[in-house]
């Protein structure tokens, strides 16, 4: 479970950078597509607290044997943000 609060936290930074980019992106272009993409980043940025708040939360009442899927799941949403932002600082 600590692994999967960790993950949560690099996904709130990569969200948060993301949001930056797109800030930065929308600063320039003033377009309906850039405050599009601030929402989205901002949702991410939510949702990757609430989720490690939910973890700290409940890690009590959580068993071990969900600790491998939620680490997965956390896993997979780090990766999809990095690509995200890398895609998007290019």
């Amino acid at each position: 479970m600590d692994a999967s609060v960790v993950l949560g936290v690099v996904s709130i930074a990569l969200a948060g950078i993301l949001f930056a980019l797109y800030r930065r992106l929308y600063a320039q272009t003033k377009s309906r597509f850039g405050v599009a993409l601030l929402i989205f980043a901002a949702a991410f940025v939510v949702q990757s607290a609430l989720t490690v708040y939910s973890y700290l939360r409940s890690m009590p009442l959580i068993p071990d044997s969900f600790a491998p899927y939620l680490l997965a799941i956390g896993l997979c949403e780090a990766t999809g943000l990095g690509a995200v932002a890398w895609t998007a600082s290019r």
